[in-house]
């Protein structure tokens, strides 16, 4: 590790794991669903002014900020932004119930510090990162350490998987991505990108994209009731029967895709998936009548080079055989990519790795490195970006919990990989 070591340790030293796990914990105590960020992006640039960054609150829409915070470099040095999303996979409110069926009691998703984890709604997806790149500006604020470039902290807005489609249409549905494509649109830019997303501080630079589509199938709304099946057969006259076909097409080809597509990256195997994810059809106060209408949505992530026009057409194909008339409309297409031009910032953490825990890096493994994250959107827009950070479980559907000690080594990592790229003169990347 080229970083003089006398002034790494001084950095270090100023990484305290009482005062991260109560950054932590203050984050996870702020509700930031989907939509609802605003309070976390508040916090964060008054932590931020009051740790001696320059903050900039970017509005995404109304009343929706990213959180940018900056510390300024003194010359012409390489840039280092660390990217994390502040909104949370669930409400915490009665809204969770569409998905979870259940949801715990308010004591088991309240915000905790115990047995040295912070626990809480969004602790490990991923305030834990968000507490752990903070920690690492401050600590080098703190320490004194002259930096020639820009060290930048990106909060953003709407990474969380949700789409707008059909009556689902207000901001507490745009998520994939949002934030982050707005932050690099307008103003913020960088050498390289560290997305600080849980990969349990293993390190992956290849995603998965994504193709959303809604598929409807059509029958005849008239009364069920008094025919006889072989004059009225629901494949002909019943939406939902219909789509029950569609369904078993779309599980025999999702077999034969997921395998086909498979992505050899750099750092493994990039694996593609099909989820049918929600169906709506009929109508629960008439199921005497046959179904009208029946809709499913599919979920497709697609690994680096496969196009979305090629999912479609080969979904398409999958579903003529059946006979059966329906609609497809895709409503979600984001690429994956791998990133390109990565390898200097790859070598400064493989070192940093070695340096702190006497190990190599290791790879994410496949089945987490398969994902969506805004890694994706930097290395779309040609900056060179990995995705490392700390990672947590969930106890219950919604109740995360991350190890402090977790973030504690997420914040050094991140706060020597800034001490190194950021006193490199640019033009060196």
């Amino acid at each position: 590790m080229p970083v003089n070591q006398d002034l790494a340790r001084q950095v270090l030293d100023q990484i305290d794991p009482d005062e991260v796990a109560r950054l932590c914990f203050d984050l996870v105590s702020i509700p930031s669903p989907t939509g609802e960020e605003a309070g976390v992006a508040d916090y964060m640039l008054s932590w931020y002014r009051a740790n001696g960054l320059q903050a900039i609150r970017q509005e995404v829409e109304p009343d929706r900020p990213n959180a940018v915070g900056i510390l300024r470099g003194s010359d012409q040095g390489l840039s280092l932004m660390f990217n994390g999303h502040m909104d949370t996979s669930f409400t915490g409110t009665a809204a969770d119930l569409r998905m979870v069926g259940e949801v715990e009691s308010d004591e088991v998703v309240a915000p905790a510090i115990e047995d040295g984890k912070v626990r809480g709604l969004g602790a490990s997806n991923m305030k834990g990162g968000l507490a752990a790149f903070m920690s690492a500006a401050r600590a080098l604020k703190r320490s004194g350490a002259v930096l020639r470039g820009d060290t930048i902290l990106a909060g953003v807005v709407g990474e969380i998987s949700r789409t707008p489609v059909a009556a689902y249409q207000s901001r507490n549905y745009r998520g994939e991505g949002i934030g982050t494509r707005h932050l690099l649109t307008h103003g913020i830019h960088s050498d390289y990108a560290v997305c600080c997303d849980g990969s349990d501080l293993n390190i992956v630079w290849a995603q998965v994209g994504v193709v959303d589509v809604k598929i409807t199938t059509y029958g005849r709304a008239q009364a069920a009731w008094g025919t006889k099946r072989a004059e009225f057969p629901p494949i002909k006259l019943n939406a939902i029967t219909k789509m029950i076909k569609v369904a078993e097409a779309l599980d025999t080809w999702a077999e034969r895709f997921e395998e086909e597509h498979i992505y050899q990256a750099k750092t493994g195997p990039i694996r593609p998936k099909v989820n049918i994810g929600a169906i709506e059809g009929g109508a629960p106060y008439r199921p005497n009548y046959f179904a009208g209408v029946c809709s499913l949505y599919v979920d497709i992530r697609i690994p680096p080079e496969l196009r979305p026009v090629t999912v479609l057409n080969e979904m398409r194909q999958a579903l003529a055989p059946l006979g059966i008339e329906y609609d497809l409309e895709p409503y979600r297409s984001l690429l994956g990519h791998e990133g390109k031009n990565v390898e200097p910032l790859v070598e400064v953490l493989e070192g940093i790795n070695q340096h702190l825990f006497g190990q190599p890096l290791k790879a994410e493994e496949s089945q987490r490195a398969s994902i969506w994250t805004d890694t994706n959107v930097y290395n779309e827009m040609g900056i060179p970006c990995v995705k490392l950070g700390p990672r947590g479980k969930r106890n219950y559907p919604r109740a995360e919990e991350i190890a402090v000690d977790s973030i504690v080594k997420a914040a050094q990592i991140y706060a020597l990989a800034a001490l190194d790229i950021c006193n490199r003169p640019c033009g060196s990347a």
